[in-house]
């Protein structure tokens, strides 16, 4: 199956024995736990092909789900480079569904429904007393529920149970869920949850025309287990059939989107999910300085990953303000940029895109070129455009695509290489599709590529992204901004399974930097029409290289008595509730007072959650105090004593 390689072993030669123990075992189920920058697509891309060369597997029988067309189209890449001739089948949950139920629907001679890609549109035309916010409430809700197969009446006790709390209430977004879903039905439109609902039920209730899919791709592989929904992975059980194996590949340390439905106790627990799971770890990362990866392991409070490169400078910390911020922060990439290195060696990551425009502005205004996700969105190319003008939207994609290679479009003149390359990519984009769906048509292809039409920018640029955006990419030199608390975590974040998503969040932005990790926050910002004190993050003490030990100090215990003695009613044999409370309640007025001295918000001085925390945990040292979610060791020097005679409740 493989040209080139006449040994096997020549594609397990540069691996490490973690490596290619993942590469050549036959286990399956198997799950690969794979830590930050660990080589997993080096591990799929190779297990593919060894397993090929052996005759474990047909590739041509291989089904490769990932989370993003690019990180599919890398797989395609990598293992036709590796020799194999035979391209594999690669793509997301959602253009794999499409292409089943398009199959499925030609098989049955029935016209397809129309794809509805905009679910936030179609609900602001169906309500228009609706405001944009409430939309984008209803919205979120529908896909939590969607995510989890919960239907509009089983809704309102689901949502209760799980802690929701939209603006308008539960039952209200019940019914606006339920008229949503019969306006689809009515007008004969489905969304991208419905093809991954729709295909599960196919698989589920067709056993023959299940078992042809099964036979089809009989060896599936999972990137990204951790962000997996339960509907995806009701969906990817129904794609298992008795003779097929399985692959999941993940990380729980970068699980970061619970809040849109991934569950990532699925991989936490594979074995309780999947019985007779193998599991295998890859720990030595490639990408990042050991410097860096403490500072990210401290994040989490987890040991450190095995660098494989060798030591490099610690993390820098920054004291900005709001209104410098943007200009010191081109300054800075500025200062980082080695003449003739291109400037995409560099990205600036937020939290938020709202933090991205005027960090944009500052760097354009310095003559720093920028560029960000979305820059390269194939369908709004004019390349691209001028392209699908002469392709009919009823013609064979197959067909187009041996026009373009007798006639490549990409040798039209005056077409700057940049745009050669975008043409290329939408080419190559387009092959990949045709693998899951033979009998595509360019409409079937340009609607399935509306969901998730990105590519990376070829232009050179410093990147500008999000947290979020930034998962699976990776750059010589980070900046991270707004490393406050109110970003970091963000301000909504609420509850310990929030927190610790935020937590993981700034782990997985950290751990994009391969020799350079530069962390900023602002003292001061501009919201609304006030200028408004801020505080680092929590977590911002993890960057720190070797910070100085906590004082072994202790609150006086007379002090202490005294201070409880002044509070009326005060019992020190009080039960654990009540005592918890009194608390609580001088934490505050400690926090009121301290506030009022700094003229800022009293949660600008601690956090409503840190509060609840110390009442709870009442530590008693000053490392206890630091160790608080929302102290830290800069809040804990600046504050400890003060703290520790109002928490400090034992003899």
């Amino acid at each position: 199956m493989v040209e080139r390689l006449g040994d096997a072993d020549v594609l397990l030669e540069d691996l490490t024995d973690e490596q290619r123990d993942a590469v050549t075992t036959r286990a399956s189920p198997l799950a690969i736990i794979a830590g930050a920058g660990s080589g997993k697509t080096r591990v799929l891309t190779r297990r593919i092909a060894w397993q090929a060369t052996t005759g474990a597997i047909d590739p041509r029988k291989v089904l490769a789900v990932t989370f993003t067309r690019r990180a599919a189209g890398e797989l395609r890449r990598r293992t036709r480079a590796l020799g194999l001739r035979d391209d594999i089948a690669a793509g997301t949950f959602h253009s794999i569904a499409l292409a089943v139920l398009r199959n499925r629907w030609a098989d049955a001679g029935r016209k397809p429904p129309e794809l509805l890609d905009r679910r936030m549109s179609f609900l602001a035309q169906h309500n228009p007393k609706l405001d944009r916010a409430t939309i984008a409430d209803i919205d979120a809700e529908i896909g939590w529920s969607r995510a989890r197969l919960i239907t509009p009446a089983a809704y309102p006790d689901a949502a209760a149970a799980a802690g929701r709390r939209p603006g308008r209430g539960l039952a209200f977004v019940a019914k606006v869920y339920a008229d949503y879903d019969e306006a689809k039905r009515t007008r004969r439109l489905v969304d991208f949850d419905d093809l991954l609902a729709l295909c599960h039920a196919t698989m589920t209730q067709d056993e023959r025309f299940a078992a042809a899919q099964r036979w089809r791709h009989r060896h599936l592989l999972v990137d990204e287990f951790q962000d997996v929904n339960p509907l995806q992975f009701a969906l990817l059980r129904s794609w298992l059939g008795p003779d097929s194996t399985l692959v999941v590949v993940g990380d729980p340390n970068q699980a970061i989107y619970g809040w849109n439905g991934a569950e990532p106790d699925l991989l936490d627990n594979i074995g309780d999910h999947l019985p007779g799971t193998a599991v295998l770890r890859l720990r030595t990362n490639f990408r990042s300085t050991p410097e860096i990866l403490g500072a990210a392991a401290r994040v989490l409070g987890i040991e450190p990953q095995p660098a494989a490169r060798p030591a490099g400078d610690e993390p820098t910390i920054r004291e900005l303000d709001g209104d410098t911020e943007a200009i010191a922060i081109a300054r800075s990439v500025r200062g980082a940029h080695k003449p003739g290195a291109p400037w995409r060696h560099q990205a600036i990551l937020a939290r938020t895109n709202a933090q991205l425009p005027a960090l944009r502005s500052a760097l354009e205004r310095a003559g720093i070129p920028t560029r960000s996700r979305g820059d390269g969105a194939l369908l709004r190319r004019p390349e691209i455009m001028e392209l699908l003008d002469g392709w009919n939207d009823d013609m064979p994609l197959s067909k187009v695509l041996t026009e373009a290679s007798i006639d490549p479009p990409d040798q039209a003149e005056g077409l700057s290489e940049e745009r050669r390359m975008m043409v290329r990519a939408f080419l190559d984009v387009a092959r990949g599709h045709l693998e899951l769906e033979r009998r595509a048509t360019v409409a079937d292809f340009t609607a399935s590529l509306r969901n998730d039409d990105r590519v990376d920018g070829v232009n050179d640029g410093v990147d500008l992204v999000t947290f979020h955006a930034a998962k699976g990419l990776e750059w010589p030199i980070v900046h991270l901004v707004g490393i406050e608390d109110g970003y970091v975590p963000i301000a909504h974040a609420r509850g310990v399974a929030a927190r610790s998503e935020e937590r993981r969040l700034l782990y997985v932005a950290a751990t994009r930097a391969e020799r350079q990790l530069h962390v900023s926050w602002a003292r001061t910002r501009e919201i609304g029409s006030s200028l408004v004190e801020r505080h680092p993050s929590p977590w911002i003490d993890a960057f720190r290289g070797d910070p100085a030990p906590l004082p072994d100090e202790r609150p006086s215990i007379a002090n202490l008595r005294a201070k409880i003695a002044a509070v009326p009613e005060t019992d020190l044999t009080v039960t654990d509730r009540t005592e918890r409370d009194h608390v609580r309640d001088q934490l505050l007025l400690w926090r009121e007072d301290a506030a009022e001295r700094a003229r800022v918000a009293p949660t600008a001085v601690l956090s409503d959650w840190t509060v609840e925390q110390l009442s709870i945990e009442r530590p008693c040292r000053m490392d206890e105090l630091a160790a608080i979610d929302g102290m830290g060791q800069s809040r804990a020097r600046r504050f400890g004593l003060k703290l520790l005679e109002i928490t400090c409740l034992d003899d």
